[in-house]
């Protein structure tokens, strides 16, 4: 391993580029204007310099005539000068950039023109730093959040109960909640065929940013989406003509267009921004040029994006190798092995894409752990050639990455964290951790199908760190709403659960945390309650695996245990993984749940066999690429007018007699045949 960090330290070297600010450069006087003499370094051009001195890039290009077509190396160029208005505030505790942008009003670079520390040393307590009073935003200065619909801040949205009133449709009740149909058909099976009086929907968590109510386009956007039901004979460039809006904007909204357009389907359509009509005239006159007949035979054009497939990928790894830090004698934490054992699977994968004629340019980066590390880093304009960026590994940083992401197209894979606050409304991320809300109902509806027909008995923790109360409240919902009966106790004694359950059919016992203390005080309790006139089972989560404290004490009984990563040690693909990493590493995985270089190994197979079939904007093709991988079964759901997250779970049953079985759980058709192949395996171990 030893060995191995430094080769990933001399090629991640590469790649990083130093970057430090000093604005004490020679001034100069030009018809009472303040200007700096600046002398162009190596690989500098207009963007990075404007980012330096906080100008823009047509600012700089109009006193400097002759520059338009680009910079030469060692010239002296005129840099204006900017009067800064500010005011100072202290920082406190906990406070980020993020979070003083916000309170302020103004962007990161506004924050950078006047503090240039902060891109090296990030923020630091109870320092002084400057804040502009009076913020303009023109040209480059814009950043991304600049240019978004300010969203109007409502409270957490949850699952609601909606009683269908006389004369009301699925449709009508879609619109009315800014939902799919697909959407509240999952949770209401029943309503496949339509909605009747009387009858109570569950209406699934919205994250609703269709609800604008400013402008930051000088008000041309409207305040609402619109929706249109599919009428017979219509076409996609009628509709984008008749709305005013680009063809390309509504299939990003709508991605199953990719299937073609149907009769009655509900299609979300974007606010029209001025211009936008035009636009789409235009895309209708080009229509009929392409197809006189008036036939809907254009969807075969519109549907397909104008990508092409590719072979030569450009990507990059952003995670926090420590490169400041390490030297021989420096210690390796726990997370730099997994980070490190990240890397590692993504290189065996992109060594066995390459025999099939795959090629690669990998950059790494040393993401460090502050958004300044992160801002220093997207500095660097070779990062906007990627096709794909992944990291970072620290949460903190998600909400800058996903800025440059969007500002210059590139897609972004967020390995290991779980917050979808920037999922939700950027197109361009990937989240392969299920969002906690989107995660809590997967698993109570994954529950409810499995195990509506027995006394089920929810036991809550008082004070117990890494809680499951959330999942508690979702599934405690979700059962009320279905009618199905059920017990809930707080944990205390043996007696107190043992009241809950019943003979006449099977339990099974939820204890509602993933605290190792918690978990060794209540499983021996439950294992004692199976006997003869008592069948008991134990539904868990995919963390207790990880608890060597409790292994005695767990898969005693029955245990569901429901998780997104599964390996079948037995499967050819991981013997050959295991074989190829020993053989290269001349070391054992880190033994963790999940493996972090089969994560890496899968993430890489998956996003190669998008992007070699259908190009840049391999998201429309998605529906269509399915992977067996080591550990994890990729399904990506779309979050309206936002990214894409994970939703492929696998249910297992798990005994010290019969090992584990796979029982399905939330996975793409195409994937359930390899589950039967390893249940198979399973029940032959018998």
């Amino acid at each position: 391993m030893r060995k191995f960090l430094c080769s990933v330290l001399a090629c991640s070297s590469m790649f990083i580029s130093a970057w430090s600010v000093d604005l004490n450069y020679p001034k100069k006087v030009i018809n009472g204007k303040q200007y700096y003499e600046y002398v162009v370094q190596k690989s500098e051009g207009f963007y990075s310099i404007s980012k330096k001195f906080g100008v823009t890039e047509e600012e700089i290009k109009s006193v400097n005539p002759g520059t338009e077509n680009g910079l030469t190396l060692n010239s002296t160029i005129l840099i204006p000068v900017k009067a800064d208005a500010y005011t100072t505030h202290v920082v406190d505790k906990k406070e980020t950039l993020y979070s003083l942008s916000k309170k302020y009003g103004v962007t990161y670079d506004d924050l950078y023109a006047l503090n240039p520390s902060l891109k090296t040393d990030g923020l630091k307590y109870g320092t002084e730093i400057k804040i502009p009073t009076k913020k303009t935003i023109t040209g480059q200065n814009m950043t991304v959040s600049d240019t978004l619909p300010k969203v109007k801040k409502e409270a957490k949205p949850s699952f609601v109960i909606r009683e269908v009133k006389k004369g009301e449709t699925l449709y009508g009740i879609c619109r009315e909640y800014g939902i799919t149909s697909e959407e509240i058909i999952r949770l209401n099976p029943d309503v496949k065929d339509g909605v009747k009086t009387g009858q109570k929907l569950i209406i699934p968590p919205v994250h609703a940013n269709t609800a604008l109510t400013e402008s930051s386009v000088e008000n041309k956007v409207p305040k609402t989406f619109k929706y249109h039901n599919v009428k017979k004979g219509e076409t996609l460039f009628g509709i984008c003509h008749e709305y005013g809006v680009s063809q390309e904007e509504v299939i990003r909204l709508n991605p199953k267009l990719a299937d073609g357009l149907k009769v009655n389907t509900v299609l979300i359509i974007p606010p029209s921004i001025e211009g936008q009509a035009g636009k789409a005239k235009d895309d209708l006159a080009s229509a009929d040029k392409m197809d006189s007949t008036g036939v809907d035979s254009v969807p075969a054009v519109v549907f397909v994006p104008q990508t092409t497939p590719k072979k030569e990928i450009n990507t990059a790894i952003f995670l926090p190798f420590q490169l400041k830090k390490y030297s021989e004698s420096s210690p390796i934490d726990g997370n730099m092995d997994k980070f490190l054992e990240f890397y590692q699977g993504a290189l065996l994968a992109m060594d066995s894409l390459r025999k099939t004629g795959i090629s690669f340019n990998m950059n790494i980066y040393d993401s460090g752990e502050t958004e300044a590390d992160m801002n220093k880093l997207l500095e660097n304009r070779e990062v906007e050639k990627l096709d794909f960026m992944m990291g970072p590994a620290y949460t903190g940083q998600i909400k800058t990455m996903s800025e440059y992401t969007r500002t210059h197209d590139v897609k972004m894979v967020i390995p290991f964290s779980s917050k979808s606050e920037e999922t939700v409304s950027n197109p361009n991320i990937f989240q392969v951790n299920t969002p906690l809300d989107q995660l809590n109902y997967l698993m109570a509806d994954i529950f409810i199908k499995n195990f509506s027909d027995k006394n089920i008995v929810l036991v809550r923790f008082n004070n117990a760190k890494n809680d499951k109360n959330e999942f508690g409240d979702t599934l405690a919902f979700m059962l009320k709403a279905h009618g199905i009966a059920f017990n809930e106790v707080n944990f205390s004694t043996l007696s107190a659960i043992r009241t809950q359950l019943v003979s006449h059919k099977g339990n099974i016992v939820v204890p509602l945390t993933a605290n190792q203390v918690s978990l060794s005080q209540v499983l021996p309790m439950v294992n004692m309650m199976n006997t003869d006139k008592k069948d008991v089972c134990v539904f868990g989560f995919s963390e207790w695996q990880n608890y060597p404290s409790i292994a005695k004490d767990l898969f005693i009984l029955d245990t569901y245990i429901i998780t997104p990563f599964y390996t079948d040690f037995n499967d050819p693909q991981v013997v050959n993984y295991l074989k190829q990493f020993r053989k290269y590493y001349n070391a054992e995985p880190v033994n963790s749940l999940p493996q972090y270089g089969m994560l890496g190994y899968d993430i890489v197979m998956y996003l190669t066999e998008a992007i070699s079939k259908y190009g840049h904007d391999f998201e429309h093709g998605m529906s269509k690429i399915r992977l067996n991988g080591l550990q994890s079964h990729f399904f990506f759901n779309k979050f309206e007018n936002g990214g894409y997250y994970n939703s492929s779970f696998m249910l297992m049953k798990h005994n010290r007699k019969d090992g584990v079985v796979l029982m399905g759980g939330s996975v793409p058709q195409e994937v359930k045949p390899l589950l039967e192949k390893q249940k198979e395996r399973s029940e032959k171990k018998k």
